[in-house]
């Protein structure tokens, strides 16, 4: 709910604040990341902290500019989401802004909060709407949003998951103080071959030699790489997801996970969500889950059976080698594989962008 200072705010300066997302967003979103598109967000909204808002720049047709993001009260403490945690080195253990610099350093709560924090939930930031590349655009709409955050009482403004593909919206917020730092590293492979055997020729000699070796002891095993539409009922995938978050320290949940498959269902339509996955004598290995947006594959998510003895290498064939030989021939071009893990993607032919997170303590506010 809007209070009567917020409305006055938003009258003043311009600035467009509103709870959830436009219906007409992703007429407007343009040549965005496809994480940003309405679906994507929904499905992750609740990594926003103080519930999602857009900020946007209005135009004659909509926002000529905006992203999402959040009004912070307090620092949450989560490695990646909290641009306290994040912005003062405080998740340099976790590979987050791991080599500095760190402008929020020793600065307290009460110096950064209420804090608002521009992110996308899918670990990938950037304008979206007609203005999203014009430099004059973008600098009257960073000048707006600090209008409206000192208006607010707000103490600090952050942005995570910047991507550099985005110079234009760095070079604005660089322009207004904003100190820009690298955050974490992402990977993404482009398709650029036409079947196994070119993917493959890609890869340095030393890893060629690995990924057939691989191969082969799958084969030899006996174990099975095949692909299937999602399906309306999961359990061997719950129990899966449960092993790898239980071996990363996490607890599991099965109706979450059962929740975010039969939302991925419902929202991108089962010929869209692929379940790559590694079967011996019928029972399941491991699987990896390729989400289709246009001609962009999303490796959303994955499980292994650990306690399988034939497991190995499996991972490596249901999460790179089968989507290699898939993605040609169905017209993807490019697969997403996100964050962590970013030497074992390299090597398998991913290439590596740094991702930037960007941080201004308000004047007065320390």
């Amino acid at each position: 709910m809007t209070t009567p200072r917020t409305q006055r705010a938003e009258a003043t300066t311009g600035l467009h604040v509103r709870g959830g997302i436009d219906e007409n967003w992703d007429r407007w979103v343009g040549r965005a990341p496809v994480t940003l598109r309405h679906r994507w967000i929904s499905l992750a909204e609740g990594r926003i902290p103080g519930g999602l808002r857009t900020f946007g720049l209005p135009g004659p047709d909509g926002d000529r500019v905006a992203l999402i993001g959040g009004v912070m009260e307090a620092p949450t403490g989560h490695v990646r989401f909290d641009p306290q945690r994040v912005l003062s080195g405080g998740s340099v253990g976790e590979g987050v802004v791991a080599e500095g610099p760190h402008p929020w350093h020793g600065l307290s709560a009460d110096a950064l909060f209420p804090s608002c924090l521009l992110m996308g939930p899918n670990y990938e930031s950037a304008p979206t709407g007609p203005g999203a590349r014009d430099p004059q655009v973008l600098k009257e709409y960073v000048r707006a949003l600090l209008d409206w955050c000192r208006a607010q009482g707000i103490r600090s403004v952050s942005a995570l998951f910047l991507r550099p593909d985005h110079p234009e919206f760095l070079d604005a917020l660089r322009a207004e103080g904003f100190d820009v730092v690298p955050m974490v590293d992402r990977c993404d492979m482009d398709v650029t071959w036409d079947d196994l055997d070119g993917y493959i020729a890609g890869l340095r000699r030393n890893r060629r030699f690995a990924v057939r070796r691989e191969l082969r002891e799958i084969a030899e095993h006996g174990v099975e790489i095949s692909e299937r539409p999602i399906g309306e009922d999961e359990p061997e995938l719950v129990a899966l997801r449960a092993q790898i978050v239980t071996k990363y320290g996490g607890v599991p949940d099965a109706e979450r996970e059962a929740g975010s498959f039969r939302h991925l269902r419902d929202h991108f339509g089962p010929e869209n969500v692929w379940v790559v996955e590694a079967r011996k004598d019928g029972a399941l290995l491991s699987f990896t889950m390729l989400v289709r947006d246009g001609d962009q594959w999303t490796a959303l998510m994955s499980g292994t059976d650990y306690k399988h003895p034939d497991a190995s290498f499996t991972y490596f064939a249901t999460m790179f080698y089968r989507p290699a030989e898939l993605a040609p021939g169905l017209g993807i071009t490019t697969i997403a594989y996100g964050l962590g893990t970013v030497q074992a993607k390299r090597v398998r032919g991913c290439t590596v962008s740094t991702l930037l997170a960007a941080g201004l303590v308000l004047d007065g506010s320390h």
